[in-house]
């Protein structure tokens, strides 16, 4: 019996083993091929049905070429939608939720960016790619570069649940969001001096951090 048992459970194995390969390297390699294996499938599935209930033979046929459209227009459907879903879930601009949906009413220059930028700031704030990069002009210390410190706390308040515990992943899409959607006071984003100035920033003690937010709640009304 426990030969048995042994010889069958390998069997098994094996047949699974194979099968789970078959499957990612032929069947769902991409969309086509797990549409065609559907189609395949129903095509046999059908054929059975409408024979096991005696029609004849060009009714049979008729039959299972109208559900074979129907199912191979619903799976197109079905794709695309997934596939639209897929590209928007890997846009940078997408893996933020803000609080609000617009920033109207706010005294952007306040904020450091130009009345101008209003209409680019509210497709942000939707998810929603600007037409070109908007320029944060609020300056450090020096006078002469933007303060990166000041617009994280811009985004930690705009960013539902904040940004100062980002690690990793979410700090790196933090930092390409920053990258694609922001010049600073007319120049780039330097990755070296973001990286450093965030270190900077969600270092600060409790009452610091606190205190360097409130000028920002009060613009956003918070």
């Amino acid at each position: 019996m426990e030969t048995i048992i042994q010889k069958t459970g390998k069997i098994l194995y094996v047949l699974n083993r194979k099968g789970k390969r078959l499957l990612s390297t032929r069947v769902l390699r991409n969309h086509t091929s797990v549409i065609l294996f559907i189609m395949l499938v129903c095509l046999v599935t059908f054929l059975t049905i409408f024979w096991g209930l005696g029609y004849r033979a060009s009714r049979v046929i008729v039959y299972t070429s109208a559900a074979l459209t129907a199912l191979f227009v619903a799976l197109i459907f079905i794709g695309s939608w997934h596939e639209a879903r897929r590209l928007r879930q890997n846009e940078i601009i997408s893996c933020f939720l803000f609080k609000r949906g617009n920033i109207n009413g706010i005294q952007l220059q306040d904020l450091g960016f130009s009345d101008s930028d209003c209409g680019n700031l509210n497709l942000i704030l939707n998810n929603l790619a600007p037409k070109h990069k908007i320029d944060f002009k609020l300056v450090s210390d020096n006078r002469a570069a933007a303060d990166y410190k000041k617009l994280f706390r811009i985004l930690h308040l705009l960013i539902d649940g904040g940004i100062r515990d980002f690690k990793k992943e979410r700090k790196e899409m933090l930092f390409k969001f920053i990258e694609s959607t922001f010049t600073l006071n007319g120049s780039e984003v330097n990755r070296a001096s973001l990286n450093s100035r965030f270190s900077e920033w969600v270092n600060e003690s409790k009452t610091e951090f606190s205190e360097n937010l409130d000028p920002f709640r009060k613009i956003l009304g918070q």
